[in-house]
């Protein structure tokens, strides 16, 4: 059995933006990073969520995350062995896998645990995100590293101190677990991680949280080894923390994201409008 279906439009849902039927059924917008294969898909619904003094969801802060990702691979030849970018569910990947993480990666790809970092929104409570960055992953593969220096550690960077996630050297653990594989991991070290929570900006309201991640991100990526060393302790940087992360850019961030999702959007639309024979919806 399978299915095909037809596409209907529907009324622009925010006012002012540059859409006009760009809008197709509940899904308006979706976007991946490379080599994964489940997508931040923006529904309908969630659009007003972009709107000043709104919580985003979980896809939205991915696909800012996606988004970010994509840039920097798009950088420079030779980027796509550094990065893996991940959707907020891997906080809970047992979850969302059906207990098979195999599923975060199309046929062929990078594994994920073989990159330089491993970035992702994590939620630990329903209601406030934060970035969790794994760093040289590929340390812990025996294979890759039977008897070697490992460098792997965690980072959290979080934008409300007083909402930190629970038990977070054990369950970054077992994301690395079920990210291997099965792949041997060199259990000591493993076992030894050291999870660092840097202090980080603070957000002024309760409800930007979703924004921070993407933000943290983009900053941690123009100088991935500076800020790794920065948030574990080793050569701290100079000037005051805001600064150093930027935090000023935060105030625009609302609004780019608005504009990459509401383009993603048109781009869908016109995918769409390229094949106009769809057929009605049929099993067989």
């Amino acid at each position: 059995m399978y299915w095909t279906f037809t596409h209907s439009r529907l009324a622009p849902p925010l006012s002012g933006n540059r859409i006009r039927d760009a809008v197709t059924g509940d899904l308006v917008a979706e976007l991946r990073f490379y080599g994964t294969t489940i997508p931040a898909d923006i529904a309908e619904e969630q659009l007003r969520t972009l709107e000043p003094g709104q919580w985003l969801t979980a896809d939205l802060c991915s696909f800012y995350c996606n988004e970010v990702g994509n840039a920097y691979l798009e950088g420079a030849p030779g980027r796509w062995e550094d990065l893996a970018v991940l959707h907020s569910r891997t906080w809970d990947l047992a979850h969302w896998t059906a207990g098979a993480p195999q599923r975060v990666r199309v046929p062929g790809a990078r594994q994920v645990l073989e990159h330089n970092y491993v970035a992702f929104p994590g939620n630990d409570t329903g209601s406030h995100f934060f970035l969790c960055i794994i760093i040289y992953p590929k340390d812990l593969l025996y294979d890759l590293n039977p008897n070697g220096p490992v460098r792997t550690v965690a980072l959290i960077l979080n934008s409300l101190h007083n909402m930190q996630p629970r038990d977070a050297k054990n369950k970054i653990k077992n994301i690395l677990m079920r990210l291997s594989n099965g792949r041997q991991l060199r259990e000591q070290e493993l076992q030894d991680i050291n999870v660092y929570l840097p202090m980080m900006p603070q957000q002024p309201n309760m409800y930007d949280c979703g924004l921070y991640p993407g933000h943290f991100l983009s900053v941690f990526l123009s100088a991935p080894e500076i800020y790794t060393t920065h948030c574990t302790g080793k050569s701290l940087m100079d000037g005051p923390l805001e600064s150093v992360w930027k935090h000023e850019r935060i105030e625009a961030a609302r609004g780019r994201l608005k504009s990459l999702v509401l383009a993603s959007a048109e781009i869908r639309q016109a995918s769409l409008d390229f094949n106009t024979d769809i057929p009605a919806p049929y099993a067989m």
